[in-house]
C-alpha cells in the first residue's frame, strides 16, 4: 500500500520539479548556453562550406585574422578574461545580496536572484566562453596551410566586446537593485499590478452557501498553496455536478491532513485526487504571484529599518507610504471569492467554485501589529500610521 501511495504522488513530484526548474537562476542561462552551442555548430558548418573564403574579398582586410597563432591567442585570452569577469561579477552579486538580506529582509532574495537581466548576462558570459573555447580547440597554429575561420573568429571578438558592454550595464543594474528605495518601489509596483488585475477580474458573485453539511476533504501534502487551477477545477465541477468551497486562502502554508476544500456531496477517491491535482503547492512564496507577499515583505523591511542596529526611520516612513497605496487598492476587493467560467456563448453559468481570499482586515491587522510593536518609540512613524488609518477611513466612505 505504501508504494501505491508514493505512485499517486508522482504527478505532484513532477509538478514541483517543473516549478523548481523554471524558477531556478540556472534555467535561463542553460537555455542561452544551448543556443550558443547551436550557433557554434552553425558557424562551423558554414565555415566548412566556404563562409570565410567567399566573403573575405568583400570585407576590409584588417578585420580578418590570417595568422593561426594570433587567432588562437585572441580566443584563449577572451576565454580567460571572460571567466575572470564572470567570477568577479557574481562574487560581487553574492556580497550585495548578503548585505540586502542583513539590512532589509532575507525574503526579498528570491526576487533579486530571479532578475531576468542578471540571468541573461550570466548566460551570455557562459555562452561566449563556450563559443570561443570550441573554436580555439579547432585551430591548429602549427598548420599554416589550414584555412582559418576568419569570420567566426571576428564574430567571437564581437561577442567578447558585447560581454564587456553587458558588464557595464550589469554593474549599474546590480548597484540599483540593492538600494532600499528601489527594492520598495519594485515590490510596490508588482503588488499594485497584481491587486489591480484581481480587482478588474473579480466577479460580483453571491456568497457561498452554508457548508456545515458539506463533506470536507484534507490536503494530501504540505507546503504553500501557490495557486489553484481554477478553470480546470470549474470544468471538473461542471462535469461531475459538484459545488466546491476552498477553505484556505492562497499563499497560506498548509499542513498535510488539514481541511483544504468542502464539497456538496461525497466523492470517490479517484475524483478526490483529480481535484487535489488542481492545487499547486511550493516551498516558498513569490511576490509576483501573490500580492499578500508584497504587503509582508514591505512590512518586514520597515520593521527591520526600525531595529536598533539599523535605525533608519526614513525607510519605515517610505514603506508606510507605499503600504497606504496598496491598502487603498486592496480595499476595492470583495472579501468573499467566487470563480465563474463563462461559456463560449457568453452566458454566465451558476457558480460552482468559491475561494477564500485573505480579508482586508486580516492584512491591515498583520501589518500594523508589527509596525506598532517595533516603531512605538518613534513619534513620526506612529503619526504616519495614524495618517494611513485616516486616509483609509476616508476612502472607505467612497465605496
Amino acid at each position: 500500500m505504501q508504494w501505491i501511495k508514493q505512485f499517486k504522488r508522482l504527478p505532484y513530484f513532477f509538478q514541483f520539479l517543473y516549478q523548481k526548474i523554471i524558477s531556478s537562476i540556472a534555467f535561463l542561462p542553460s537555455l542561452i548556453i544551448i543556443g550558443f552551442f547551436f550557433l557554434t555548430g552553425v558557424m562551423i558548418y558554414w565555415e566548412q562550406h566556404g563562409l570565410t573564403s567567399n566573403w573575405q574579398d568583400q570585407l576590409p582586410s584588417f578585420l580578418l585574422i590570417k595568422s593561426g597563432d594570433v587567432a588562437h591567442s585572441i580566443l584563449t585570452t577572451l576565454v580567460g578574461a571572460l571567466i575572470s569577469l564572470m567570477v568577479f561579477s557574481f562574487s560581487m552579486v553574492m556580497v550585495l545580496l548578503n548585505n540586502a538580506a542583513s539590512n532589509y529582509s532575507p525574503r526579498i532574495l528570491p526576487s533579486l536572484i530571479s532578475n531576468k537581466f542578471h540571468q541573461i548576462v550570466l548566460g551570455t558570459y557562459l555562452g561566449t566562453i563556450t563559443y570561443c573555447l570550441i573554436f580555439a580547440m579547432n585551430i591548429n597554429p602549427e598548420n599554416e596551410d589550414a584555412s582559418l575561420p576568419g569570420i567566426s573568429i571576428l564574430f567571437g571578438i564581437f561577442l567578447g566586446l558585447q560581454c564587456l558592454m553587458l558588464f557595464v550595464f550589469f554593474i549599474h543594474s546590480i548597484s540599483e537593485s540593492v538600494q532600499v528605495g528601489k527594492i520598495l518601489k519594485s515590490l510596490q509596483l508588482v503588488t499594485l499590478h497584481n491587486l489591480k488585475s484581481t480587482v478588474e477580474n473579480q466577479q460580483a458573485a453571491p456568497l457561498s452557501p452554508n457548508i456545515d453539511s458539506w463533506q470536507r476533504y484534507e490536503s494530501d501534502r504540505s507546503g504553500y498553496l501557490r495557486s489553484i487551477q481554477k478553470e480546470t477545477l470549474v470544468k471538473i465541477c461542471q462535469n461531475e455536478d459538484l459545488k466546491i468551497k476552498v477553505l484556505l486562502p492562497e499563499s497560506e502554508f498548509i499542513l498535510e491532513g488539514t481541511d483544504l476544500f468542502a464539497c456538496n456531496r461525497q466523492i470517490e477517491t479517484a475524483l478526490q485526487h483529480k481535484i487535489l491535482g488542481t492545487f499547486i503547492f511550493s516551498i516558498d512564496k513569490l511576490v509576483e504571484e501573490d500580492p499578500i507577499v508584497g504587503f509582508r515583505q514591505i512590512t518586514e523591511i520597515a520593521v527591520k529599518a526600525m531595529s536598533p542596529g539599523i535605525n533608519d526611520p526614513g525607510t519605515a516612513l517610505l514603506s508606510i507610504d507605499y503600504l497606504t497605496i496598496l491598502f487603498a487598492e486592496k480595499m476595492k476587493l470583495i472579501d468573499h471569492g467566487a470563480f465563474v467560467l463563462p461559456t463560449e456563448e457568453g452566458n454566465i453559468p451558476p457558480v460552482v467554485l468559491w475561494t477564500t481570499p485573505v480579508k482586508f482586515a486580516e492584512v491591515l491587522n498583520g501589518v500594523l501589529a508589527s509596525l506598532r510593536q517595533y516603531s512605538k518609540h518613534d513619534l513620526l512613524v506612529v503619526l504616519k500610521m495614524f495618517r494611513l488609518l485616516k486616509f483609509l477611513n476616508a476612502k472607505r466612505k467612497d465605496f
